[in-house]
């Protein structure tokens, strides 16, 4: 037969076949060479944390809870994989240093003021007036503030990884009657929310308690409290609002909640995996700032909203609750001694 009548779509030369392979085979490795690069976040994770903090869902510190989570896992490349435990689900306000401590959680957003039982210089953000705003008081815990902190934490096994802040305290809501001055707490049951804020209402007649935040809405309804002192997140949050009536709505005290993390499991991490941490942190630090701010504005509005009395302090009506808290400075000094007049002194060179 005349091989020359064959269909030339049939007729492959014999030298091009090993030359196709050659090329698909080297397709073939570009591709997953290519996959490989666009799909390293699928890598299964060298690291896992426990997040925790106590702070209830939609707030300052839960948004910035979960950004922190989110930045760190986005940031390693999935090589660092963050479990949350929001709103008290795991470790209350009450538990929370202690979990810390004894590595139960590696990472948690905690008051700073709630190791006041064992070092009363952390009580510093109890005390009213201390920083013009947010920004301001964040500055200074850039500064020789943090440093102090830091310093007294490490006591305890404990270090700080950035910061950041609840909101503002020194708020007080009640089921009674209006608060205009602070003479008007007088013979009220009052939950406190720290030494000083408990310091304050006894000084003006208050019979102060401690429990924890997520017991006073039951406390309120059923009366075995009066009043409590918090910020107005934690009025809205926790839907004190709806058992109270009368809210005096100060802008006083900025309560510093910083990211906490254990110190042993800290330093036991690669340089690079504590600089991921530490840099996710750090850029939820302004925004946390600034929402705090919306924050307080927002759940005034809110509040009202619902019908409470909600009484403002503006001109000389807060220049009165100012100078009636200076004594709280001297208050705190006696438990806080010199480191406490160190941290008092730092921040005060910020804020001049």
């Amino acid at each position: 037969m005349n091989t020359s009548l064959q269909h030339p779509a049939t007729h492959v030369p014999v030298r091009s076949v090993p030359l196709l392979r050659v090329l698909g085979a080297a397709a073939l490795i570009t591709v997953a060479a290519a996959w490989s690069s666009t799909h390293a976040v699928a890598a299964e994770p060298t690291l896992t944390i426990k997040m925790a903090w106590y702070i209830p869902p939609g707030t300052a510190v839960d948004k910035q809870g979960n950004a922190i989570a989110k930045k760190i896992e986005e940031m390693s490349h999935g090589s660092i994989k963050v479990l949350t435990y929001p709103g008290g689900s795991l470790l209350k306000e009450t538990n929370m240093a202690r979990g810390l401590q004894d590595n139960v959680v590696q990472m948690g957003i905690l008051g700073v003021h709630w190791w006041a039982n064992q070092e009363p210089s952390t009580s510093f953000d109890n005390i009213p007036f201390l920083a013009r705003n947010s920004e301001n008081l964040l500055d200074a815990l850039h500064g020789k503030v943090g440093e102090d902190i830091k310093a007294i934490l490490g006591k305890h096994g404990v270090t700080v990884a950035g910061w950041g802040f609840y909101g503002y305290t020194g708020a007080y809501i009640n089921v009674k009657h209006p608060v205009i001055h602070p003479e008007d707490f007088n013979g009220l049951r009052m939950r406190s929310n720290g030494p000083l804020p408990a310091a304050f209402l006894k000084h003006f007649g208050a019979v102060p308690t401690t429990i924890d935040s997520s017991e006073v809405y039951t406390a309120l309804q059923r009366g075995t409290l009066e009043g409590a002192a918090s910020g107005m997140s934690t009025f809205v949050s926790r839907k004190w609002i709806e058992v109270g009536k009368y809210i005096t709505a100060l802008k006083s005290t900025i309560s510093v909640y910083p990211t906490q993390v254990n110190a042993a499991w800290w330093n036991g991490l690669k340089p690079e995996q504590r600089k991921i941490i530490a840099d996710a942190v750090a850029s939820t630090e302004r925004d946390n700032a600034k929402a705090i701010e919306d924050e307080w504005q927002n759940d005034v509005q809110i509040a009202r909203s619902r019908g409470l009395k909600v009484f403002v302090p503006q001109g000389d009506a807060l220049k009165e609750w100012e100078s009636k808290s200076h004594f709280l400075q001297a208050e705190y000094l006696k438990t806080a001694g010199e480191q406490g007049q160190k941290i008092l002194r730092d921040i005060a060179s910020y804020v001049e």
